[in-house]
C-alpha cells in the first residue's frame, strides 16, 4: 500500500474512532474509557498501516502541564476575584442590553483567563432566571475565546499542535484578525438569539 494510500486509511480509521467516542458518551459509557478506546483504535491503525507517522513528538506533554497548573491559579482567583468581576459586569437586566453585556463579559473574560472558568464565573453572576442572558453567556465564552492562545482548550490545543509542527504563529497579527471575528460573531450570535 503506497504512503497515502496507508495514511488515508488511518485517517478513516480516526473519523471512525471519532465517531464512536461520541456515540459511546451518548450510550453512557464513561468519558475515560470511550476516550481510551478510541485512541487505541488510531495508534493501532497508525502502527499498522503507518508506522513512521507515529512519534512520540505528537503527545502533547506541555498541555496537560499548563491546563493543570491554569486551572489551579484560575481557581484560586475565581473566589476572589472573577465571581465579583462578573458580578459587576454582567448586568441583572434579562433584555438585549444585558444579554450583550453578558456574551461582551464572558469574551473578555475567556481571554484573559480561560472560557471554562470564566463561564462559571458568569453562571454565578447571571440571574437564576435570566436564561436569555445566560445563553448570550454561552455565547461570549464560546464564540470569543480566539484571540488568546490560553483562551480555550481548543485554541491550546490547535496553539500546541502548531508549535510542535513548526509552525510560527505570528500572534499579534492573529490576535488582531481573531479580535474581527470574535466581535462580528459574538455580535451576530447573540443578535441571532434575540431574534429568536
Amino acid at each position: 500500500m503506497t504512503t497515502i494510500g496507508a495514511l488515508a486509511t488511518s485517517l478513516s480509521v480516526t473519523a471512525l474512532a471519532c465517531l464512536f467516542f461520541i456515540a459511546a458518551i451518548l450510550a453512557g459509557v464513561q468519558l475515560e474509557v470511550a476516550s481510551t478506546i478510541a485512541a487505541v483504535m488510531v495508534v493501532l491503525a497508525f502502527a499498522i498501516r503507518a508506522p513512521s507517522a507515529l512519534r512520540w513528538q505528537l503527545i502533547p506533554w506541555r498541555l496537560p502541564v499548563f491546563v493543570t497548573g491554569l486551572f489551579f491559579v484560575v481557581q484560586t482567583i475565581s473566589l476572589h476575584v472573577l465571581h465579583p468581576l462578573m458580578s459587576t459586569l454582567v448586568s441583572q437586566s434579562d433584555g438585549a442590553a444585558g444579554t450583550f453585556r453578558a456574551a461582551a463579559a464572558g469574551a473578555v473574560l475567556a481571554n484573559l483567563v480561560n472560557n471554562l472558568p470564566a463561564y462559571l464565573a458568569g453562571e454565578a453572576a447571571v440571574a437564576a432566571g435570566n436564561h436569555v442572558q445566560l445563553l448570550g453567556l454561552l455565547i461570549g465564552v464560546n464564540v470569543g475565546p480566539v484571540i488568546a492562545p490560553w483562551a480555550s482548550l481548543a485554541t491550546l490545543l490547535w496553539y500546541e499542535r502548531c508549535l510542535a509542527s513548526g509552525v510560527k504563529i505570528p500572534l499579534l497579527r492573529f490576535a488582531l484578525t481573531s479580535a474581527c471575528l470574535a466581535v462580528a460573531g459574538i455580535t451576530l450570535a447573540t443578535a441571532a438569539l434575540l431574534l429568536t
